[in-house]
């Protein structure tokens, strides 16, 4: 797992490495420099006679800046700093490094003012590489005045842009860009990713994230408190269940699923096989009657059971006995997909909810069935999974979906710890929080994953987990992050995921496992 932090944490890590290991300031910043230089060179070899261009603020974000300008220069590049600030403010180790690359005959510009920007036009047209060197992490606020127009003028050239540490414009505790910022092509971050960097929309302004390590001692980076987890292919691998070599279908264990309505079959099928091809030994969907004809026919691999149903063809609460007692012999229960919300519906997934005591998913419709239900899920003795959109979390706890997008990590903790659950919170950069106060951002997956179905997908890899013995954290992280890796695995093999559907994902999956 990589720890991902606030700014202040990193700030403090920072200060520990100085002031309790003993490492200079000075050889952080030039360890910054070098891997900025490193990323550069591993995308432009032969750096001879390419132009770059380094915009730097007066801190240590511009001293990072500096040191880079001073090894490109001595690799024979030809870089140019143009500093939005006087010469006279810059301080510290960042000063000793501006100085030294003046020194060395490196071209140093004051850029300040609009005039600059008309007298440096020519330049800027040919420039090879843009290296952003402004604001660092210490940016809590919308960027105003002329830093818009230096922000304007860096990313209208060049052919590679560069972040130092997160792009400037980028709020680096939220992943909100409050108003102009750097859009880079690869951010070069120092010691941990940011939440910034991780979360939407500023993950795309960062580009491709690097994570360098600057000679911070590992002592101190393992002790420092930390605001989420970035899951990594090993720790998926950790957390799968172990598969007997003479294990049977009951050895992997029965799922449960409480799906579907008139119009909405689809839903239980992609979830039930979403289960199956994640290893469940058998799964049982549990249907509305009306459905379970064309289910059998289509779905061959999954039983079906027929549940009573209202006149509009979803799941009535004359099932809910039925439904309860069959959940008594499963190992997992799925309640939601394409489920519906009518009153009956509803009243029967309100019973189900409180009285199964097997592990369960409330994905979709169960839990837009539920209201401000989060009283009904902590209430339950049995691990639960809870996997809301921006839409059905905003229903479910009152606040706004503009709310909750603002800080998806503190969003999904809050409810995390409210209802007893995990809280799968969908969306790019899908959060998944545990009452305990753990997150965790998931680095996989793709545009290609916004469309119908896929949720459905989701909630059968997890609920698949569950039934198979995995704690539904573990459930539910593993289970996020091999379905983005099915829709990058389709991306990486047609070139683009436009044209991803959720079926492909289920497909896809021995292909993962393949990965793993």
């Amino acid at each position: 797992m990589i720890k991902i932090v606030t700014a202040a944490q990193m700030r403090e890590i920072d200060r520990r490495a100085i002031g309790e290991t003993g490492v200079p300031g000075s050889t952080l910043m030039e360890n910054a420099g070098l891997a900025v230089v490193k990323t550069i060179r591993d995308r432009i070899p032969d750096l001879r006679k390419v132009r770059v261009n380094i915009f730097a603020g007066k801190g240590n974000n511009g001293g990072d800046g500096f040191v880079t300008a001073r090894h490109l220069l001595n690799m024979g590049a030809e870089p140019t700093v143009f500093l939005a600030t006087h010469k006279d403010e810059v301080k510290g180790d960042a000063k000793l490094n501006l100085d030294a690359f003046a020194a060395m005959g490196g071209r140093v510009k004051e850029f300040t003012s609009e005039k600059h920007i008309h007298n440096f036009k020519l330049k800027f047209m040919h420039t090879t590489v843009v290296v952003d060197a402004l604001f660092g992490t210490g940016l809590t606020s919308a960027v105003t005045g002329f830093f818009t127009e230096i922000l304007d003028v860096m990313n209208g050239q060049g052919k590679l842009k560069v972040a130092v540490d997160i792009p400037s414009g980028v709020n680096a505790d939220s992943g909100v860009i409050p108003g102009a910022h750097f859009t880079a092509d690869v951010t070069v971050t120092f010691g941990l990713p940011k939440i910034g960097l991780v979360t939407y929309p500023a993950r795309a302004a960062a580009g491709e994230l690097v994570i360098a390590d600057i000679s911070i001692p590992r002592k101190v980076l393992e002790e420092s408190p930390f605001a989420a987890l970035l899951p990594e292919i090993a720790d998926i691998k950790r957390m799968l269940p172990k598969r007997a070599m003479d294990g049977h279908k009951g050895t992997f264990g029965h799922l449960l699923i409480g799906a579907g309505s008139t119009g909405m079959g689809g839903a239980a099928a992609l979830c039930s096989l979403a289960a199956l091809r994640m290893g469940t030994g058998l799964v049982t969907a549990a249907l509305p009657s009306g459905l379970v004809g064309p289910f059998e026919t289509g779905v061959m691999e999954v039983i079906a059971r027929p549940l009573a149903q209202t006149e509009s063809g979803s799941i009535a609460s004359d099932a809910a006995d039925i439904f309860i007692q069959a959940a008594g012999a499963m190992q997992a229960v799925i309640l939601g997909p394409g489920l519906s919300t009518h009153p009956s519906t509803a009243a029967f997934a309100k019973r189900a909810v409180a009285e199964i005591e097997a592990p369960m998913v409330v994905d979709a419709d169960g839990l837009n069935c539920l209201g401000h239900g989060a009283d009904i899920i902590k209430n339950r003795t049995a691990p639960t999974v809870i996997t809301p959109h921006p839409g059905e979390m905003a229903r479910l706890t009152g606040a706004g979906v503009d709310e909750i997008q603002s800080d998806r990590i503190g969003a999904a903790l809050a409810l995390a710890g409210q209802s007893g659950a995990v809280v799968v919170l969908k969306g790019a950069g899908t959060v998944i929080a545990t009452p305990d106060g753990k997150a965790y951002v998931n680095p996989t997956g793709n545009h290609g994953l916004a469309c119908a179905g896929t949720g459905d997908v989701l909630a059968g890899m997890i609920g698949g987990l569950l039934a198979q013995g995995v704690n539904a954290e573990n459930a539910a992280v593993a289970g996020v992050y091999l379905h983005g890796l099915a829709a990058d695995i389709f991306a990486k093999e047609h070139g683009d995921p436009r044209g991803l559907i959720a079926s492909d994902l289920i497909k896809l999956l021995p292909d993962v496992f393949g990965r793993l």
